[in-house]
């Protein structure tokens, strides 16, 4: 039997950012690679040999803060509402590796109100 979840790590392999089920993990990292190319973006994940992704936080938290910039500065409900959840794992696994993001609170028009949900959700234990 295979993997049954999709470990994220950080790039050197100290703390686990997030630790979904493996099409959870896969369907994550799908949606990041799209939206890292739609934004010309890298996302800083990266296949490894355990069947999970690395992650560079540096290069991480430029693709997350593109994620949450574009988010901030779009009027299309549609394109907010299909890139929230994806920011939202994002700005979760950000944090629990040390990064963050520069917000904008008064163009976010309840964007990260789930946020806290998010983090209850994804909880991985130290």
């Amino acid at each position: 039997m295979g993997p049954l979840s999709y470990e994220f790590e950080t790039a050197d392999r100290t703390r686990t950012l997030w630790d979904p089920a493996l099409k959870v993990g896969k369907l994550y990292v799908s949606l990041a690679r799209g939206a890292g190319e739609l934004l010309e973006l890298p996302t800083g994940l990266t296949p490894n040999e355990r069947g999970g992704a690395d992650v560079d936080i540096s290069t991480f938290q430029a693709f997350t803060q593109g994620l949450y910039d574009t988010c901030c500065a779009t009027r299309n409900v549609l394109m907010h509402d299909l890139l929230r959840g994806l920011l939202l794992a994002s700005i979760v696994m950000l944090e629990k590796g040390g990064g963050t993001i520069v917000r904008k609170p008064d163009r976010e028009a309840g964007l990260l109100d789930d946020r806290d949900a998010y983090v209850r959700r994804m909880w991985v234990e130290d």
